[in-house]
This record gives structure tokens, C-alpha cells and sequence, in this order.
């Protein structure tokens, strides 16, 4: 019989000390897992210029343009277009007060404009963004828009 209580005490041991050896693990694992989330701040990633704006500029979103083309022979075309305009942030709310001057220069030159001018190459959409910044610049009277973005470009 003392055999027998000496033999059931000592598997009694053999399964506590794995499991004791396991929680242990187990923790100490975890409890480094969850203090490096709370502890350590997140590192931010280095920003590269990807050629967006910069910190003192802001981009003003027009309303959509819808204007004929110029007629080319065939049925007559519309183009659907939607812009947003990149200028220095202390010029944005003077640009807001004046989008009928900006909406003005830009139909002004999309009428001019045929189907083929517009999707004729890979250049035509530059040259197009380029013409519209020098217009409305030049009927702005000064340097207000540095970049256009073209966000919709819809011919039809």
C-alpha cells in the first residue's frame, strides 16, 4: 500500500511539472508579446515624395464639367470631366469665391477642343492638363494653380 501512494504522488508530479513548464512558457511568452504592442510606439514609415503635393499646397475639387467638343465632321461629341485643382493652401478660399472664373477658362478651352485632340497619344492628356493650367492662370491674373489632377475623363 505505501507503494502505492508513493507511485500515484509521483505521476501527480510528472503531470504538474509539464503543465506548470508549459504555462510558464506560454506566459512569459505572451506577456512579451502584449508588452511590445503596449509599450513599443508603432514606427512610422519614412514618407517618400511620390510627386503629390506639398505641405503648404491643398487640392480644391470642381464640380463636373460637361461641354461639347468641337465639331470634327462626324456626330457631335460631349466630354465629361472632373478636375481638382492643386494650389497653395492660403489662395483655396479665394480660388472657392472664383470658380466661375476657373470653370470659365476650362470650358473655354474644352470647346475648342476635338475627340482626337484629347486621345490622339500618351501626350494628349498632359498637354490638355498643361493648357488648362496656363489658361486659368493667365485669366486668374497671377500663378494660382500649380497642378491639375484629372479624376473622371469621359468622352462620348
Amino acid at each position: 500500500m505505501a507503494k502505492d501512494g508513493k507511485s500515484s504522488k509521483g505521476k501527480k508530479w510528472i503531470i504538474i511539472i509539464p503543465l506548470v513548464l508549459i504555462l510558464a512558457i506560454g506566459g512569459g511568452i505572451g506577456g512579451d508579446m502584449l508588452a511590445n504592442k503596449l509599450l513599443n510606439k508603432p514606427k512610422v514609415a519614412k514618407q517618400v515624395d511620390t510627386g503629390g503635393i506639398a505641405s503648404g499646397e491643398k487640392i480644391v475639387p470642381m464640380d463636373k464639367f460637361l461641354v461639347n467638343l468641337a465639331d470634327d465632321g462626324s456626330s457631335q461629341k460631349y466630354i465629361s470631366l472632373n478636375i481638382s485643382l492643386v494650389v497653395p493652401s492660403k489662395k483655396a478660399k479665394q480660388l472657392k469665391k472664383n470658380t466661375a472664373l476657373v470653370r470659365d477658362s476650362v470650358i473655354n478651352i474644352l470647346r475648342q477642343k476635338k475627340e482626337s485632340d484629347i486621345l490622339a497619344n500618351a501626350n494628349s492628356v498632359p498637354s490638355l492638363k498643361t493648357e488648362l493650367i496656363n489658361n486659368i492662370n493667365q485669366n486668374y491674373g497671377q500663378k494660382i494653380v500649380e497642378q491639375i489632377f484629372i479624376t473622371n475623363l469621359v468622352i462620348q
